[in-house]
């Protein structure tokens, strides 16, 4: 009978494979390996998602400032701004007929911040006709309510010392909390035609009024 070569055994030895507890230890180290590697995805996915609705609020945001500037630069009086029968905020400013593209009729804006869509617009009317009155435009979604009473509208009204011009300063928050993505900014805009004598620095006598403009 011939007899097996000690390399013939040696080789038969080497073909046992791994054991079940070295397959285990294996399988395991590559499950946490993959678990880092999806949970760096994950969080840089997040991240991207943030970063694009911060940019996107940002934007939408000077959109509306830049709406807004070109407006009250031109106004001749600012209304205090206020609580609507509804619970909504407003705001009002007068743009003189002079410094309108017709130069025929004083223009009335009025902008609102709508507590219960969390959303900014605005309307126009001539002042001598409130009929004319159009329909709230959208102008920012998502808005953040901060709990001030007339949030985000605050008006800092004319006087003899440091602030010849009424300035009408706008704090908005848009974003979206579920990604904790948001976009905080205020801006002061300055009403160059006001004066101390401005009508709507007494609250009491505002201008751009007609029957509930303020629902």
């Amino acid at each position: 009978m011939a007899e097996r070569s000690p390399l013939a055994a040696s080789n038969h030895g080497d073909e046992a494979g791994f054991s079940l507890v070295e397959l285990m230890v294996a399988m395991a180290i590559f499950a946490i390996f993959v678990a880092v590697i999806l949970t760096s995805i994950v969080a840089i996915s997040r991240s991207a998602v943030r970063t694009q609705l911060v940019g996107e609020s940002t934007n939408s945001t000077l959109v509306v400032f830049g709406s807004l500037d070109r407006q009250v630069r031109y106004s001749d009086s600012i209304n205090y701004p206020g609580v609507g029968a509804t619970g909504n905020r407003y705001v009002e400013f007068r743009v003189p007929a002079a410094s309108t593209a017709g130069g025929l009729l004083a223009i009335c804006y009025q902008w609102r911040f709508s507590l219960a869509d969390s959303r900014l617009e605005s309307r126009r009317w001539n002042e001598s006709d409130p009929t004319t009155a159009t329909a709230w435009s959208p102008k920012l979604t998502n808005v953040a309510n901060d709990g001030d009473t007339t949030h985000p509208f605050q008006l800092v009204a004319a006087n003899i010392s440091d602030k010849p011009r009424q300035q009408l300063l706008i704090t908005l928050n848009p974003g979206t909390d579920a990604q904790t993505a948001g976009a905080g900014m205020s801006t002061t805009f300055i009403a160059r035609n006001t004066s101390i004598k401005s009508q709507s620095n007494d609250p009491l006598t505002p201008v751009c009024t007609f029957g509930a403009y303020r629902p």
